[in-house]
């Protein structure tokens, strides 16, 4: 291993980071944010890194997001709010804010001005004002360099390998810049969050929109994430890894620090605007993007691809842009999604040599699924809570696809769910061109509440069974014995 003095390094420039000497672009390792007025440690990144890491990752995390939802009437919505609050930022970033299409709740920014909200988010917010808490939230985050402050600390513990990597000739920062992604969209700390719930609030309010927008939507934030724990089967206030509640935790503390910093600010002719955001959100696409799956119930329908299948009522189905997961409350799971392999394969060789090639699988079985070659096997491994059984099943699709289940439950319990896995093997069907063609994804519709109308009649368009009505309450800001008042504009589903 190369000593410090043969890397031409002495201990005290080993501790500071010697990032801060290479680095050209850099003025110091440690300096006075403009936004926060504190003393931050951004390591080996100045702003001008930050604009050209937050262009290098912009792409890809669009693409982890379902990319960007295509309707250039609510992107144009949703500039005019981002850059109004903008122009009061500390730091003038080359700014960019982009709808990623998306039905999960979620928000969040990579450096140098770059901040995405999902669709998803955007139907649950009631006003533009809402919005604008959101996006100045974000431009928080992104004046107060929070990113760029991890992934320096992130270097620092690291910095024996950087220093070695450069000594070399390879690029460790490089290396690095893969997890900015990743960085971006974790959880942040308690105290970065509340930071950046005091800049967004000073950002709105300079721009003119009511503080009161942003301790909305965090209530409403907050009730969503207690029904989203309640459907997963687990207690209240805990958060799903997907959801904004667990990139950007709302607790009661936060909720209450942000209404005192929002009573303390004075807005003359504050803009609440709930007739603009309605007008700019009815029609949009809600929940499940056709094109990507739909889940309908506990029944998983692609049309594109033209299958379906259904899981057992104890499971939550959850869609994303690589596969399918159903999970339930006792640590069963249910994964779907799709590979390829040469067209003379058997489904059997298939799971044997080339889905887990170094897998020892007993119980092997062949089998025909909708008139497809299909094969399953058993084997066993470990998980964050113990031991696990996991069952393979691979069925032939055109040409060379295959369509893929993996189900994995605690190890003894395979009896106890083993009847729901088969059923939802056995369930695996292909659609008719007809049949495909008469999927359609959810609208979110904005119209009057009629006399007689009752939250439990209109919920029955949502696709959340048995939550429908509590899910259509949070959607409206409407508390458990709200009752509609006839010509109030509601969020009404459209199947």
């Amino acid at each position: 291993m190369l000593s410090l003095r043969q890397l031409g390094l002495n201990r005290r420039q080993f501790l500071l980071g010697s990032g801060c000497a290479c680095a050209a672009s850099l003025t110091g390792c440690v300096s006075t944010n403009k936004a926060t007025g504190r003393n931050s440690f951004t390591g080996f990144y100045s702003i001008e890194d930050d604009i050209a890491l937050g262009r290098q990752e912009h792409p890809k995390l669009v693409k982890q997001f379902g990319g960007e939802y295509d309707d250039p009437r609510l992107q144009r919505y949703v500039e005019q709010i981002g850059f109004k609050a903008a122009q009061f930022t500390e730091y003038q970033f080359p700014y960019k804010f982009t709808i990623v299409n998306s039905p999960i709740i979620n928000a969040f920014a990579l450096p140098g001005g770059y901040v995405y909200v999902s669709r998803g988010l955007l139907t649950l917010a009631s006003s533009e004002a809402e919005v604008a808490g959101v996006l100045a939230h974000e431009l928080g985050h992104v004046n107060a360099r929070h990113t760029a402050e991890r992934i320096s600390q992130s270097q620092l513990a690291q910095l024996g390998l950087g220093v070695l990597g450069l000594a070399l000739g390879n690029s460790a920062v490089t290396n690095t810049l893969g997890q900015i992604a990743g960085l971006a969209i974790q959880s942040h700390s308690r105290d970065q969050e509340l930071e950046a719930d005091t800049l967004g609030i000073r950002y709105m309010s300079r721009a003119g929109y009511d503080p009161d927008g942003s301790v909305n939507f965090l209530s409403t934030l907050r009730e969503h994430s207690m029904l989203e724990a309640e459907m997963n089967g687990l207690p209240p206030g805990s958060v799903d890894e997907f959801n904004i509640m667990a990139t950007h935790p709302r607790t009661v503390e936060r909720v209450r620090l942000a209404q005192q910093q929002a009573a303390a600010v004075s807005v003359p002719n504050a803009v609440v605007g709930q007739d603009p955001h309605y007008n700019a959100i009815n029609g949009m696409l809600y929940g499940d993007d056709p094109q990507q799956g739909i889940i309908d119930g506990n029944t998983f329908v692609h049309a594109p691809l033209r299958f379906e299948f259904t899981v057992p009522d104890s499971f939550l189905l959850r869609n994303s842009p690589t596969r399918i997961a159903a999970t339930h409350k006792e640590g069963a799971l249910i994964l779907f999604d799709m590979d390829k392999t040469a067209r003379n394969r058997s489904m059997l060789s298939y799971i044997q040599n080339v889905w887990a090639p170094q897998t020892q699988f007993s119980d092997t079985e062949r089998l025909r699924i909708d008139g497809a070659d299909a094969a399953t096997a058993l084997t066993q491994g470990n998980s964050q809570s113990g031991r696990v059984d996991i069952r393979p099943v691979a069925i032939r699709g055109d040409g060379e696809g295959v369509f893929r289940f993996l189900f994995v439950s605690p190890a003894g319990a395979s009896s106890r769910f083993g009847e729901g896995f088969r059923r939802t093997t056995y369930s695996f069907r292909r659609l008719t061109p007809s049949e495909a063609s008469a999927v359609h994804g959810r609208r979110l519709i904005i119209a009057p509440a009629h006399p007689g109308d009752t939250a439990e009649a209109l919920a029955r368009t949502m696709p959340f069974g048995k939550f429908n009505e509590r899910a259509f309450r949070v959607l409206n800001d409407l508390g458990p014995n709200d009752r509609l008042s006839p010509g109030q504009l509601i969020k009404i589903v459209a199947a």
